[in-house]
C-alpha cells in the first residue's frame, strides 16, 4: 500500500544508495563502516536493484575508481574511431573510418609485429562489403559435399603474407619447381611486385597497400626472394616511414581508443 513517496525522500534515498569506493568495494553513505559485515561489500539486505547500481558505477569508474591515469581522449570529428583489446597475446585494434570503411589489425603484444590486417568498405547500396585480407590468411570455407560441386586441390599454390619485424614478406607454398624457374621483379608503372615462372606454371601480381597509403614507391634494391622446401619466399625491406607510421598509429590507438 506504499504510495512511493518514500522513494523520493532524502532519508530513504540516503539509506538505499550505495557508493563505490576507489578500491572497488562499497560503503554505506552514512557511517562509513562498509555496506556489510567487515566492510567487504554491500550488505546482505541490499536489493538486487541497488547491487546492480553499485556494479554499474564500479564498471564506469574503471580500474582504480577512475584514478591513476589521464582520461582517454575521445576521437575528434572526422577522425577514425578505434576500439582496442588484448587477448591471446595479441593487441587487437578495430578502426572505423568516417566513410564507413573498417580495418581490423592484430599485433604481437610483445614485439608489435603486425600479424593480421583486413579491411572492408561499404557497398554503394550501403551494405557491408567483403573483407579483404592484407596480412595473414583468410579462413578457408568448409567444403559442403551437398552444395559445392568442386573442391580445391590441396596441392594448389597457397599465397599468404606473413611479415617480420624487418620485412614485408609473402610466401607461396606448393611451388615444387627449381629456383632458376622463378622471376621476381618490380613493375614501376603499376607499383606492383610481379612473380612469374619460365615454365608458365605460376603468375602473380602483389600489391603493397602499406606503401600506397604513404605514397611511397617500390624500390628494386629493397626486394629479395628465395626458394626452399617448395615455398617461394618474397621479402621487401620495410621503409622507416612505414615503421614510424605504424608506431604512431599504435600510440594513438592506445591513447584514444575505447578499451574493451
Amino acid at each position: 500500500g506504499s504510495s512511493g513517496r518514500e522513494l523520493l525522500e532524502g532519508g530513504n534515498l540516503e539509506k538505499k544508495l550505495t557508493l563505490v569506493s576507489p578500491g572497488g568495494g562499497s560503503s554505506g553513505s552514512s557511517g562509513g563502516k562498509g555496506g556489510g559485515k567487515g566492510g567487504k561489500g554491500a550488505g546482505s539486505g541490499d536489493s538486487p536493484d541497488m547491487l546492480a547500481l553499485a556494479s554499474e558505477l564500479e564498471r564506469m569508474a574503471g580500474p582504480g575508481g577512475g584514478k591513476g591515469g589521464p582520461p582517454e581522449e575521445p576521437p575528434k570529428p572526422g577522425e577514425p574511431q578505434r576500439m582496442i583489446m588484448r587477448s591471446d597475446g595479441r593487441k587487437k585494434i578495430h578502426t572505423t573510418f568516417p566513410d564507413g570503411a573498417e580495418m581490423i589489425e592484430e599485433y604481437d603484444d610483445k614485439t608489435d609485429v603486425l600479424l593480421l590486417r583486413k579491411t572492408r568498405k561499404p557497398s554503394k547500396l550501403g551494405k557491408e562489403g567483403e573483407w579483404v585480407w592484407e596480412v595473414g590468411q583468410a579462413p578457408e570455407a568448409a567444403f559442403d559435399p551437398h552444395a559445392d560441386l568442386l573442391r580445391a586441390s590441396t596441392s594448389n599454390p597457397i599465397f599468404i603474407r606473413k611479415d617480420t619485424p624487418e620485412h614485408f614478406q609473402w610466401r607461396v607454398r606448393n611451388l615444387p619447381f627449381p629456383a632458376d624457374v622463378y622471376s621476381v621483379s618490380v613493375d614501376h608503372d603499376k607499383q606492383e611486385i610481379v612473380v612469374r615462372t619460365s615454365n608458365k606454371k605460376y603468375f602473380k601480381r602483389i600489391q603493397v597497400p602499406d606503401l600506397a597509403r604513404l605514397s611511397l614507391q617500390l624500390k628494386d634494391e629493397l626486394l629479395s626472394w628465395k626458394h626452399q622446401h617448395n615455398t617461394l619466399i618474397i621479402s621487401y625491406t620495410r621503409p622507416q616511414e612505414v615503421i614510424a607510421e605504424e608506431q604512431k598509429a599504435l600510440r594513438q590507438a592506445e591513447k584514444s581508443a575505447v578499451r574493451m
